[in-house]
């Protein structure tokens, strides 16, 4: 009866050791993320288009003849607009996903969306410090006796429109998208490198 106490005092004793010895021991820390995060890193900026051109643009006077398809032309305001501004062009990483990941060879395949320009647009600077400047605004027909400038407003007016409209066209050119679609891996690539990790990229429309 003895040595049955005592073997039952033992194992209590063992019990509470073990019990005392997890309790100072500090927990394990938490798992770590294999690959960097990318999604709060938002956009990367990865190209700079400077932007400039000549446009040319003409706003129509006219009539419509009732119950035709016809219009009398009575003239029109021709606009001949420098056009300078800038665009970037960057990948949105908040949707990037890795997809093939293999912790034992260190490898992954990581899936960004095309670049997309992130911003465009048209400089309203003045003309010495490179912005857009209007080289000629001129009227033919009857425009030039109408009374006001209604008529040369919008002219203006559309002709920054169709200029804001080539800057977004001109970003999102191939060559444009090829570079900027370089210019990311040329800065991914070698920080996964540096983390021991070897790492694909695929783009997706």
């Amino acid at each position: 009866m003895t040595k049955f106490l005592s073997l039952i005092g033992a194992i209590a004793i063992g019990a509470i050791g073990m019990w005392l010895f997890g309790k100072s021991s500090p927990p394990p820390p938490p798992p770590q993320p294999p690959l960097m995060s990318l999604e709060q890193m938002g956009h990367l900026v990865t190209v700079k288009v400077n932007y400039a051109n000549v446009l040319e643009f003409t706003q129509k006077i006219t009539q419509d003849i009732p119950w035709t398809q016809w219009e009398l032309r009575f003239g029109a305001t021709k606009v001949l607009l420098v056009a300078r501004g800038d665009c970037l062009v960057g990948t949105d990483f908040r949707l990037a996903k890795y997809l093939e990941v293999n912790k034992d060879l260190r490898s992954a395949l990581l899936v960004l969306p095309e670049p997309k320009a992130i911003s465009a647009r048209v400089s309203h600077d003045p003309q010495e410090k490179g912005g857009s400047y209007f080289y000629a605004v001129t009227g033919t027909g009857i425009e030039p006796i109408i009374p006001g400038s209604a008529n040369r407003i919008k002219a203006i007016d559309l002709a920054l429109e169709a200029a804001q409209k080539d800057i977004s066209r001109v970003c999102s050119g191939p060559d444009v998208l090829a570079t900027a679609r370089k210019n990311a891996e040329t800065t991914l690539l070698p920080a996964f490198s540096a983390i021991g990790w070897k790492v694909s990229i695929r783009w997706t429309k």
